[in-house]
């Protein structure tokens, strides 16, 4: 009887014990407000929209591809791609040498283009396809197939006119090409770029500036010398590799 009377209590006394545990460990349910405005929370919304874009995709012959970019949705892509990648120092490199090249903070877009466009392997099998002495060297582009293919892939996006009132084309200057007919928004091609050799006043507020060379110039003015045909384009192919060194 003893015996039974002590299980009898330890069971009562392990009850008690449990249920208050039970009531210490229920959380309190603070309630959350959002902080986040309606802008805010519709932008995160297409950013997730937009990041379903972005994946690669394979050509017939099984070449990796570009992501592919909508158009409407290319600010948003890039104001996103450029906050995840920072940098802003790029490198040509050419049978040459190198070109070494600083992106504007201020062109945002551009800068996060063409830190995408490196990449993503773009400018892999492209080459300087205008050499003008004196002038501008521009490189971004080739006969190749596979350059087509992956401005498809990539939806060949094009990018707003960005003009920065302060700036100029002068020697060094980096710019965007663009197509000078039948383009009245003045779209910005982003696989095109050039290397001003000096001062342009007639394409000053007519192509986006979005960097400048700080090393290789001697390597862009031996280049702007090469032979070349009617096009400006150099007779003997001379490819490019990019890359993002900081």
């Amino acid at each position: 009887m003893k015996s039974n009377g002590l299980f009898l209590i330890l069971v009562i006394f392990l009850t008690l014990g449990c249920k208050d545990s039970s009531q210490k460990e229920t959380p309190v349910n603070d309630e959350v407000k959002e902080t986040r405005t309606k802008e805010q929370i519709l932008n995160e919304r297409k950013e997730k929209e937009i990041a379903r874009f972005y994946k690669r995709s394979l050509n017939r012959k099984g070449d990796t591809l570009l992501p592919y970019i909508p158009q409407d949705s290319v600010e948003v892509f890039f104001t996103r791609y450029g906050k995840e990648h920072p940098e802003t120092k790029v490198r040509m490199t050419t049978t040459y040498g190198d070109i070494d090249m600083v992106l504007f903070k201020e062109t945002p877009l551009y800068r996060a283009s063409f830190l995408f466009l490196i990449n993503n392997g773009y400018f892999d099998e492209t080459v300087v396809h205008r050499a003008v002495k004196g002038f501008i060297v521009q490189a971004g582009n080739s006969d190749n197939m596979i350059t087509a293919q992956k401005k498809g892939s990539a939806g060949n996006y094009q990018l707003p006119m960005h003009i920065l009132p302060d700036v100029k084309h002068a020697y060094g200057t980096l710019s965007s090409a663009k197509y000078w007919e039948n383009n009245p928004e003045n779209w910005h091609n982003p696989f095109d770029f050039f290397i001003s050799l000096r001062a342009t006043e007639h394409l000053d507020g007519e192509h986006t500036i979005f960097g400048r060379v700080i090393k290789g110039m001697d390597v862009a003015e031996e280049i702007s010398k090469v032979e070349t045909d009617s096009r400006d384009w150099p007779k003997k192919d001379i490819y490019i590799d990019m890359s993002v060194i900081e």
